[in-house]
């Protein structure tokens, strides 16, 4: 195993042993002597210092009780996202007239919702066929500014995430603008498209539905409860199987609708 491979393999984070005590993988370092890879780590139960291991053994697997497990199985990251969908009454996409949200918090899913959206505004025959959502349908449903009140503190101290953010993030900024609602100038964001040419930069390309397939999610494809459920659900995968999300966390600036970094 080269030096590659190994940090390819091991990112840096919680790790549990099999036994149950947990550990922190520092760093990937090249022995000065034999140029095998070693991982650099310390305890999170009480013992100090820092300990080296070979990286191969590190991800050995081991037989227990006629089971296989992970010598080392790494936590998934903690923290608080807010994975959400919007569905759009016509091609100028400053109104919504459907959105749903998945909140995820410490790698599970901590609450849902959906709503059609009354956007107050024409519909075009691409997106009534695209949505199936039609003026009638949301004649009697609530405007943005009354659905808000249940979205902000969702949004709120979450990292906002969608599959092509831009675009779900650009209708939400319109929106804000639109009905003079204030908030946050930026949010913290990541794409779920850009996250799954990362971990299946084998598919054929990197559609909602492509990635639901290919991971075996259900997908009701443009009903934005399924979207965004769908979309927590692949962000969900990702994080278990390590991904490093510090290097897909990007700000958007809601005033500008611009991405800043």
């Amino acid at each position: 195993m080269t030096l590659e491979e190994a940090k390819r393999q091991i990112l840096p984070g919680r790790y549990r042993h099999f036994k149950g005590k947990e550990y922190e993988v520092l760093d990937i370092a090249q022995h000065s002597e034999t140029e095998e890879p070693m991982v650099v780590y310390r305890a999170l139960y009480g013992a100090h210092g820092l300990w080296v291991r070979p990286a191969q053994m590190w991800l050995e697997t081991v037989e227990r009780d006629g089971y296989v497990f992970r010598r080392f199985t790494r936590v998934s990251p903690g923290g608080r996202y807010a994975a959400f969908d919007v569905e759009t009454p016509n091609s100028r996409n400053d109104r919504m007239s459907a959105i749903g949200v998945t909140v995820i918090e410490d790698g599970e899913i901590a609450e849902e919702f959906y709503t059609l959206v009354n956007p107050e505004t024409r519909f075009d025959p691409f997106n009534i066929q695209l949505t199936g959502i039609t003026p009638s349908a949301v004649e009697a449903e609530p405007t943005f500014p009354e659905i808000w009140a249940k979205l902000e503190p969702m949004f709120s101290n979450a990292v906002l995430v969608a599959h092509n953010a831009t675009f779900d993030l650009g209708v939400l900024a319109k929106c804000l603008r639109a009905y003079d609602i204030p908030w946050q100038t930026r949010v913290k964001y990541a794409c779920t498209v850009r996250m799954s040419r990362q971990m299946h930069p084998e598919t054929e390309n990197h559609r909602l539905n492509t990635m639901c397939e290919c991971l075996g999610i259900a997908l009701d494809h443009h009903h934005a409860g399924s979207d965004s459920h769908a979309c927590g659900e692949i962000l969900r995968r990702y994080l278990d199987e390590g991904i490093e999300m510090d290097r897909f966390i990007r700000t958007y600036d809601l005033q500008t609708g611009r991405t800043l970094r």
